[in-house]
């Protein structure tokens, strides 16, 4: 029998975690009180002490009774000891002697169940830290950003590295718009850790919803200083939001209080760009932002990034940056120059988002301003066949004729002055019609009787995608369709 239960008892308790605890069981209880010993968990053996193999590997930690309410002696020589913390057995430690030694007795089994309970808070206690270091993980693999989706009319390059590999406050996105244009975002909220990492995922969440409404950069940022100011009060963070249109070749460039864009152009000429200054986001509200808006050339390429990037400690930041916008003139590649950062030490989170414009073609591109007749869909109707015959695309123009001539024929009746159409093709057809009536279509399904109605249900269910939304002057009701092969 063992001597010092109690002090037995201390030192599995005092185990730094599940598997130690059970070790320190099985060797505890060999040879003092058994001559051989294992603790199963889940129907697996954690540990297992059995010098002369008198442990029968028949049993398992099922058919010991892993989930039994008491110790349970079986022949005199086997002792099954349920492992059990506020009630709930968690596992069981299984005894064994052979038969040179006497069978176990009443001090046996007091002895057993006191070193039991302490390897039992141990490995509960365990498995609830471990499930929450799950949760964590899970919370900040779902928080981190993802890969920017493929689009038409720009390459995407990306870092992200989170200071000791958690989660902060650095994040970056690629948003689609209406229009094939696209939304840049790099933000950054002071601070570390969880609670940095908390305000940027909301943050992060209403830009996406802001942006999804197409609003003007500079009211993106306005509303989401506004919502900063109520989710997260003493929070500071700094946001670059740009929007890219790739037929226009133009980009709106808005910051609040974020380190200026390094604009790259296509003659390898690197220049600090400086949108008008802004305070950063949370700061002092109801703060009006403004933008500034740069030619877009093909083969040019913007660089937004975070100050863990070229920040570094006693460095003056705005010669950092000039080192930076130096070694992308010099010809240093993104990938590179990133690569070679994150490959340092870093106390802060490290974010670069860089976009190298394309543009979509002109010859891939179809616009026309009609007047709001009665015969302007047929015209409409007209126009988009020759089009597509012209691109090759001649198999999508029954569909495509007849959802165009819905949305054309919607704009009709709603306006009294002239109607856009615009065509695109990249990896989809892309068709708009844009009027200056204010109210948003509501897609709904028409009764059997109704003769209204049918226009947007119909390209909801023939169209790949389509949506609405709100544009200076007016709005704009879309749709796109997949092109075959």
């Amino acid at each position: 029998m063992l001597h010092d239960v109690s002090a037995i008892a201390r030192a599995v308790g005092d185990s730094p975690g599940p598997e130690e605890a059970t070790r320190a069981l099985c060797e505890a209880a060999v040879p003092g009180l058994a001559d051989a010993a294992a603790v199963y968990v889940d129907g697996a053996v954690w540990h297992r002490v059995d010098p002369g193999d008198r442990l029968p590997s028949r049993w398992t930690g099922h058919e010991t009774g892993e989930e039994a309410g008491e110790t349970a002696l079986l022949d005199g020589r086997l002792l099954a000891v349920p492992l059990r913390a506020y009630g709930t057995v968690v596992g069981c430690a299984l005894l064994a002697r052979d038969a040179g030694r006497p069978p176990f007795g009443p001090a046996d089994l007091f002895a057993a169940g006191q070193i039991a309970v302490p390897a039992a808070l141990t490995i509960f206690h365990g498995r609830r830290d471990r499930r929450q270091v799950e949760i964590v993980e899970t919370l900040e693999r779902d928080m981190r950003p993802g890969a920017p989706p493929d689009l038409p009319g720009l390459e995407i390059s990306y870092r992200y590295r989170p200071a000791a590999e958690r989660v902060g406050g650095d994040w970056y996105d690629v948003i689609p718009l209406p229009g094939s244009r696209v939304a840049l975002v790099v933000g950054d909220v002071m601070g570390h850790g969880p609670a940095a990492a908390a305000v940027m995922g909301r943050l992060r969440t209403v830009v996406q919803t802001l942006a999804a409404l197409d609003l003007p950069a500079e009211q993106v940022l306005h509303s989401l200083d506004e919502v900063a100011q109520r989710l997260a009060e003493q929070t500071i963070t700094t946001c670059v939001y740009c929007v890219y249109d790739p037929v226009l070749r133009r980009c709106t460039i808005a910051s609040a209080g974020h380190l200026p864009p390094i604009l790259l152009g296509a003659d390898g000429r690197a220049e600090v760009l400086s949108p008008p200054r802004c305070p950063p986001i949370g700061g002092l509200g109801r703060t009006p932002f403004e933008t500034m808006e740069i030619a877009a050339e093909d083969g040019s390429m913007l660089v937004l990034y975070t100050d863990g990037l070229v920040e570094e400690r006693g460095e003056d930041i705005g010669q950092k940056v000039e080192d930076l916008r130096r070694r992308l003139s010099d010809g240093t590649s993104i990938e590179d120059l990133t690569d070679a950062v994150l490959s340092a030490a870093r106390a802060d989170d490290v974010t670069m988002l860089a976009i190298r414009f394309r543009g979509i073609p002109s010859e891939h591109v179809a616009q026309w301003m009609m007047e709001p007749q009665p015969m302007t869909p047929s015209r409409v109707r007209g126009l988009v066949r020759r089009t597509l015959d012209a691109w090759g695309l001649a198999s999508m123009t029954s569909v495509a004729e007849l959802l165009v001539s819905e949305l054309v024929t919607n704009a009709v009746r709603q306006t009294s002055r002239p109607i856009t159409i615009r065509l695109l093709r990249t990896d989809h057809l892309l068709c708009e019609v844009s009027d200056d009536n204010h109210r948003l279509p509501v897609q709904r399904e028409p009764g059997l009787l109704d003769e209204d109605g049918r226009g947007l249900y119909l390209v909801g269910q023939l169209a790949g995608r389509w949506g609405t939304s709100r544009v200076a002057g007016g709005k704009t009701v879309w749709f796109s369709m997949p092109i075959p092969g």
